[in-house]
């Protein structure tokens, strides 16, 4: 699985979590789960767009702009982690599964953005 994919997944798992704190669900389509992800990430980022203390002036356009903000990170963070992963593999003699990246997501709710950590 590629670290694109890992990060992915741990986005899902989060953003799972935050939905169910919510009181909403993450709905699942024949759409595959890269689409799931999104719709499930548009629905939070409104919610949260409307619920926090997120600019009034913001719309639904501003959480597109969140989902790509979050999907320019993770992509940035995977290529990272690939780089990083091949050095530590070479000079530590480390197989590639003992290395386990895990990231934290935090919201900012000046910006409406996720951050990436």
């Amino acid at each position: 699985m590629s670290y694109l994919d890992q990060f992915m997944q741990q986005w899902k798992t989060y953003l799972q979590q935050q939905l169910s704190l919510c009181g909403m669900n993450y709905i699942v389509s024949e759409a595959g789960d890269a689409a799931d992800i999104k719709t499930n990430s548009l629905a939070y980022f409104s919610w949260l767009r409307t619920t926090s203390g997120a600019n009034k002036s913001f719309d639904e356009s501003r959480d597109e702009v969140a989902w790509i903000m979050l999907e320019k990170q993770l992509k940035a963070f995977a290529e990272k982690a690939e780089k990083g992963t091949f050095d530590l593999v070479s000079k530590l003699h480390l197989e590639e599964n003992q290395i386990q990246i895990v990231l934290n997501f935090s919201y900012d709710d000046e910006q409406h953005i996720v951050y990436v950590s």
